[in-house]
């Protein structure tokens, strides 16, 4: 049975570092993905990636079409890296980290992504638009880096309340990181 995992709040120190590549799919890892699968659709999310929820792997999981339908159709992808990007996409990111803010991002329109899936194979995967923002949002996690880092210094001081509340509130919580 899954287990809803604790997400990590902008402020964490497993947020702001690099994850680990992945060696190989073990038990524990098949746990793991699970366990994002799962707390991903129980947040209401269409991504998530390892480090939110506290353990520095270069995993996230995504269903772009999650919030249109009901239909669960969730990607996992390992050991991720962008070989193509093409033009430019603004879209209004928020992310589980950093509940209640929502800003506007200029991304790539289009990317092609290669990774393994949950079953160790070699994928290649492109994408538009507001999937193509979703895949870019999941890897910068594993980058150490939040949307909020890519907004400008302007919109970062007016709500640098709000964003201090939810470092403040990270800090409170557990910062314990799951090494695999």
């Amino acid at each position: 049975m899954p287990r809803l995992l604790e997400v990590k709040l902008y402020g964490s120190k497993v947020l702001a570092n690099k994850a680990h590549e992945v060696e190989q799919i073990t038990p524990e890892i098949k746990s793991l993905i699970e366990d994002m699968i799962f707390t991903m659709y129980h947040t209401e999310g269409v991504g998530i990636a390892a480090p939110q929820v506290g353990v520095p792997v270069r995993i996230f999981v995504c269903d772009p079409e999650y919030t249109k339908s009901e239909n669960k159709n969730p990607i996992i992808l390992i050991n991720q890296e962008f070989i193509e990007f093409e033009g430019e996409y603004e879209v209004e990111e928020g992310c589980l980290s950093v509940p209640g803010i929502y800003e506007k991002i200029t991304r790539f329109k289009y990317v092609t992504i290669k990774y393994r899936d949950e079953n160790w194979k070699e994928c290649v995967l492109q994408a538009e638009d507001t999937f193509a923002v979703i895949l870019q949002h999941e890897f910068d996690h594993l980058q150490g880096i939040s949307f909020v880092d890519k907004i400008t210094p302007i919109r970062k001081m007016a709500i640098a309340f709000r964003l201090n509340r939810i470092i403040k509130k990270a800090h409170s919580m557990a910062d314990d990181i799951i090494y695999l």
